[in-house]
């Protein structure tokens, strides 16, 4: 399987002077990031996982001015655990403090560090030729870790949106984020993201997401029978889900960026089997809670600054939402919704 990987060898034992002639330099969530290799097949890797924000340098407004860099240096390695085979190494990541997170297996290790805004990768030719499993556990998890840090605080929710106004559909897992999202698209609306979303306050308040696919639970097929037959892909965090890629109009040169201007917050639940679809009003003191409770370790990166974001986002308040158990049911809701949000502009 690594046969294909070719890569610059080190001129030395500790890979100090490995030369990282590949470079890559993408604005991901309008953040300028610097990729450097000593492989093309590791670029090829981030191509994949960023080669759309490309489309952002039309849009020169919305890059930032300073930006972040990752070096992802392969090197001789055993992603073998034992008498494991070595198919999708396992992943364990580590955050000693605020500003470094570590993720490594038994072969590659990554760590970034949003102080020295850079992040470094030693990554197996084994690793990497397992190119979903790299992406997701390690080249994408490194470059958020740094984009993150320079106001653009996550939030967990997904994002559907039409012109510049978003809605953010938030719950816990297995509420159907993703589900919901997916639907929307097949009926014509912007998905934005998926699972988390990310609020950019200075010089003014954004929302972006990182369109372009969704990860679903396998028994979605139940409510899209196009996707009968594909293979789960095992995420970082252990999980098998169907990722499935979809075209959207971004980044054609007239179509908008993944970003809005103006946001709400739906707040969903499920009360059981038979239950129809509803909504209430949900006060913005209620969102701010709700949001407050998936924060997970981004409390312990963001800190108090986080709340500024979370006061946006709630607002004026938003809705609570009982879903069926069929995502269809909620389209009407949420186009109304959309439309309430651009008639107040």
């Amino acid at each position: 399987m690594t046969d294909a990987i070719s890569f610059d060898a080190s001129p030395d034992v500790l890979y100090h002077g490995v030369p990282l002639r590949h470079v890559m330099e993408l604005p991901v969530l309008g953040i300028p990031v610097r990729f450097e290799s000593n492989s093309a097949a590791a670029l090829a890797v981030v191509e994949a996982a960023f080669g759309i924000w490309r489309g952002l340098r039309t849009s020169s407004g919305l890059i930032a001015p300073l930006g972040v860099r990752v070096r992802l240096i392969v090197h001789e390695g055993d992603e073998r655990d034992g008498s494991r085979v070595a198919s999708h190494a396992p992943v364990t990541c580590r955050m000693p403090d605020a500003d470094r997170v570590i993720v490594h297996t038994p072969g590659s290790v990554g760590i970034a560090d949003t102080r020295r805004q850079e992040a470094t990768a030693y990554i197996t030719p084994a690793l990497l030729a397992d190119r979903a499993h790299v992406q997701y556990s390690m080249i994408e998890g490194l470059t958020l870790t740094l984009v993150t840090a320079c106001d653009r605080y996550p939030v967990h929710a997904a994002a559907i949106a039409r012109g510049g106004v978003a809605l953010l559909l938030a719950g816990p897992p297995g509420t159907g984020k993703s589900t919901l999202a997916y639907q929307a698209h097949r009926l014509g609306l912007r998905v934005l993201s998926d699972d988390a979303v990310y609020v950019q306050l200075n010089p003014e308040f954004r929302v972006w997401g990182l369109p372009g696919r969704v990860r679903l639970l396998t028994t979605a097929v139940t409510h899209f029978p196009e996707l009968a037959g594909r293979s789960p892909t095992l995420l970082a965090n252990g999980d098998e889900k169907l990722v499935v890629q979809y075209p959207g109009e971004w980044p054609a040169p007239t179509a908008p960026a993944p970003v809005a201007t103006r946001a709400a917050v739906c707040l969903l639940e499920r009360k059981g089997v038979g239950t129809t679809v509803s909504k209430v009003p949900a006060s913005a003191a209620e969102v701010q809670a709700f949001l407050k409770d998936g924060l997970g370790l981004s409390r312990a990166r963001f800190g108090a600054s986080l709340d500024g974001a979370l006061r946006w986002l709630a607002g004026a308040g938003g809705w609570r939402v009982s879903l069926s158990a069929n995502p269809a049911d909620a389209m009407p809701m949420f186009d109304d919704m959309l439309a309430e949000l651009e008639s107040k502009s």
